[in-house]
């Protein structure tokens, strides 16, 4: 399982195929478990004793609970943050900023970047409204109509959610992977596959939608050879998505 990463420094070491597969499991039952018992404490907390009869529908119910959401998606990333890099300690001949691609990145890169991504997001919205589909996913807007904390759900979604998912699937994913015979091209499309197929709760349209935008973040990446990038282009896709669902529910609800 000892393998080169994506940079070119040849001084350190990451987890191959079969290590990155291995723990990104460990890593997903981090992040299920964390969910769940989230959810079991505010149940607890907030309605007290429940009858194990609906216990199961009142769980099911809360994920699209915003205040919910946000403390879950907070923990989540202390969690999983936490075994990410005990994970990559675990591994000889490496270090975290090198692994997880804690670079540094020019700013001619970052405005290209940045205009790909305004690009690929005005496409996408031209696509979408030509389609007859909706620019704003009904579990987005349903979830932040219902919230009592806004502020706090537009906190995860625009740094909690990019910096959780970005760690994972761009920063520990995609280096070990593309070490593998999968190399760049096929640790970019697998990391986007997995990224897409942890928002079921969005219809297949959007599902494809994340799938390319995982794509997108992956080449940049592998190109800038950073995370930061990806997370700060995360960010972006994410608050031009939170203002378009602001605008939506303040314009639908008066």
């Amino acid at each position: 399982m000892n393998s080169e990463t994506i940079s070119p420094n040849k001084n350190y070491s990451v987890w191959g195929f079969t290590g990155t597969l291995i723990w990104s499991v460990v890593i997903a039952l981090a992040f299920v478990i964390t969910q769940i018992l989230v959810h079991v404490i505010y149940v607890r907390v907030e309605y007290g004793k429940v009858p194990s009869s609906e216990y199961a529908n009142l769980i099911s119910k809360l994920q699209y609970n915003g205040i919910v959401l946000s403390i879950s998606t907070f923990a989540t990333l202390v969690i999983c943050g936490a075994v990410i890099l005990g994970v990559i300690k675990l591994k000889r001949n490496t270090s975290i900023k090198h692994y997880l691609g804690l670079n540094s990145v020019s700013l001619k890169k970052i405005k290209l970047w940045l205009l790909v991504v305004i690009g690929f997001i005005f496409v996408s919205d031209l696509f979408t409204i030509l389609i007859g589909k909706p620019i704003v996913p009904e579990v987005m807007s349903s979830v932040y109509a219902a919230t009592e904390s806004p502020w706090l759900l537009l906190a995860v979604i625009i740094i909690g959610a990019p910096i959780l998912e970005e760690l994972i699937f761009r920063g520990f994913i995609i280096p070990g992977l593309s070490s593998s015979f999968l190399g760049p091209i096929g640790a970019i499309l697998i990391s986007s596959a997995a990224w897409a197929a942890i928002h079921l709760q969005y219809d297949l349209y959007g599902i494809v939608s994340i799938f390319l935008i995982g794509i997108m973040l992956g080449i940049a990446r592998v190109k800038s050879n950073s995370v930061l990038l990806p997370i700060g282009l995360h960010s972006v896709i994410n608050i031009v998505a939170a203002i378009e669902t602001v605008i939506y529910v303040s314009y639908t609800t008066t």
